[in-house]
């Protein structure tokens, strides 16, 4: 009796083995993929563009923001594989620097979009990234001098150099600390002042390198 009970349930069984490694397959599958959420506190360095106060302590309190960035990665591995992986990636960092003072403000923003090429070091609890990209900036300083609004702006190339990691909390999503370093050139910009626009090149004070590094937190979906 018991045997004739049995018979059919081990045949359901055997027969759902198939359908389970196969909907294993394909959740191992889809999840070759990473996005990723950050965002943390941000420090200006390099040279000033036209900011409205170039005094020691007013400048020195500019530099300190925040900063927050979005990307995708495509691994071709699970979180739960190991190894070291090269893929690609892609991101968008945004960051904001504001200050006040008695005559004016500076309320810089800059938007950063580059591909990525990362090497990753997945281990069973988490991993470890390295990355670099060439990309554009989008910077503005939304300014005022005496209750008038004042614009210095510039599009340029620049690059970025990360390091990461994450640990994993479940098989599809991570926490992650990321230090990226973002750099550019300032050898010409535009000031639109009082209605008129004067493109500066080459300026006397100011010309150079200016970047961020970023120090940034938050979290990773494997799909």
């Amino acid at each position: 009796m018991k045997q004739r009970h049995l018979l059919p349930l081990l045949c359901l069984l055997l027969g759902a083995l198939p359908f389970s490694a196969s909907l294993q397959a394909q959740n191992e599958f889809s999840r070759k993929s990473v996005l990723t959420l950050n965002v943390g506190p941000s420090w200006y360095s390099g040279q000033f563009m036209g900011i409205t106060n170039d005094a020691g302590s007013y400048s020195d309190d500019l530099r300190k923001g925040m900063a927050w960035s979005l990307g995708y990665w495509y691994q071709g591995k699970a979180p739960t594989e190991e190894g070291l992986k090269i893929g690609p990636g892609f991101i968008y960092q945004g960051s904001s620097y504001r200050q006040t003072h008695e005559t004016g403000s500076d309320k810089i923003g800059m938007h950063y979009l580059a591909p990525q090429f990362g090497v990753f070091y997945l281990r069973t609890h988490y991993q470890l990234q390295l990355s670099t990209g060439i990309g554009y900036q989008f910077y503005n300083d939304k300014s005022t001098v005496y209750g008038k609004s004042r614009k210095v702006s510039m599009d340029k190339i620049a690059y970025n150099l990360a390091l990461g990691g994450e640990y994993y909390l479940s098989r599809q999503w991570g926490v992650s600390a990321r230090l990226n370093w973002l750099a550019s050139n300032t050898e010409r910009y535009s000031v639109r002042y009082n209605g008129k626009t004067w493109n500066i090149e080459h300026p006397e004070n100011g010309e150079g390198y200016f970047g961020q590094l970023s120090l940034l937190f938050g979290l990773n979906y494997h799909f």
